[in-house]
């Protein structure tokens, strides 16, 4: 079966009216056997890097695209969560179809098995095929789609790394097949789970089960989050739910928290070491190589100086001449070490030393020079 998917890509055309940000990209699809329409976001610097990047996959996107496009746009450009693909699978007039499942059974057939084919198959392929992708992938839906959408998480290997459900119209059978799934997946799986306090009573109802069962899943690859929008209904919660789901998918991503800095970083007794590890781990789990942020130096300096462990500044030091070279850091780092040992000569040389480097954040040569003459007059030199 999958080599006869896989075959009938070659029959696959895409036809894109523009070579804008966002293209609207008509789909002539051999599983469907018709013509769809997708819409296609890519990140603002996308042409101009080579950089790969996360894919997210948002079902209804006759409606859901732009929301989703927008808060993915304006979080990443804070570089808040990665910049990202995003795919958005317009379903006007198939929405029915689309979604169709056996009673029985529960699972997908006829117009939904091809449209669960055509998702995780065609669309995924040909955006892997024609942009730089990374293997992290992200499903987003609501209602009647967002209780599809899971399907693809049953499968032997989740096609997804990341779930965005919104009130989903969960059937009987689903609850406890994810739970089962998800207490033994071995691969790191996102999960976002939302409802509001005035959603639709049935869909409430729904989703409040759902989350009994995954609220007591231990399994450490699963990462779930679950989410009741106060004052708001069906359909206003979603603008609030869409920058919560990403935020969630994508928390280790973004500069130190406040959270991290208390729990992390001022338990460690290395705070370089653990700046260190967050961008590894970045690196695991979203496959995303990032450079360690000027914000995120500085405010490991600020862990080192509450936690009075100087000799820390040296590893620091290390690092910002391993990730950011080119500036002041790496000779302010090595200078308050020797501030803080008491070699204000030494320290002073660093400070000098870094004439004529890029500055990193509010930290420049004429900083570091300053700093040395304030030494000098304190010192006598």
């Amino acid at each position: 079966m999958r080599h006869i998917l896989l075959l009938s890509l070659l029959y696959l055309t895409f036809q894109t009216s523009s070579f804008s940000q966002t293209e609207y990209i008509e789909v002539n699809s051999s599983i469907l056997k018709e013509t769809r329409q997708i819409k296609l976001q890519l990140p603002r610097n996308y042409s101009s890097s080579q950089k790969e990047y996360p894919v997210i996959i948002v079902l209804d996107g006759d409606y859901m695209f732009e929301p989703f496009a927008g808060n993915v746009d304006y979080l990443s450009y804070w570089e808040i969560i990665p910049e990202s693909i995003v795919v958005g699978i317009n379903q006007a007039g198939f929405r029915d179809k689309d979604g169709q499942i056996d009673s029985e059974s529960e699972l997908p057939v006829s117009t939904g098995a091809d449209f669960f084919e055509f998702v995780g198959y065609e669309v995924l392929k040909y955006i892997d095929d024609n942009f730089r992708t990374t293997p992290f992938t992200i499903i987003a839906g609501i209602d009647y789609m967002a209780n599809f959408s899971n399907f693809f998480l049953l499968k032997e290997t989740p096609v997804f790394s990341g779930y965005i459900n919104f009130s989903p119209d969960v059937t009987p059978k689903l609850p406890e097949r994810l739970k089962r799934k998800l207490d033994k997946v071995k691969q790191k799986i996102w999960y976002y789970l939302a409802t509001s306090e005035h959603d639709i009573h049935q869909l409430k109802i729904k989703t409040e089960t759902l989350d009994s069962y995954l609220s007591i899943c231990n399994n450490p690859n699963f990462n779930y989050k679950y989410r009741v929008f106060e004052n708001a209904d069906h359909f206003s919660f979603v603008a609030d739910a869409i920058p919560s789901a990403l935020l969630s998918i994508f928390s280790t991503y973004g500069p130190i928290s406040d959270y991290e800095y208390e729990s992390d970083f001022l338990s460690s007794q290395s705070p370089a070491n653990s700046l260190e590890d967050k961008y590894l781990t970045i690196q695991e789990l979203y496959a995303i190589e990032v450079p360690i942020r000027i914000v995120d130096f500085l405010k490991t300096a600020e862990a080192i100086e509450e936690l009075k462990l100087w000799e820390d500044y040296q590893n620091l030091s290390k690092l910002a001449r391993k990730e950011a070279p080119s500036t002041v850091l790496r000779n302010y780092f090595q200078g308050l070490y020797f501030e803080k040992i008491g070699e204000p000569n030494r320290a002073i040389k660093e400070y000098q030393a870094a004439y004529g480097l890029e500055s990193a954040g509010y930290l420049n040569s004429e900083v570091l020079l300053g700093r040395a003459d304030e030494l000098k007059r304190i010192y006598g030199n």
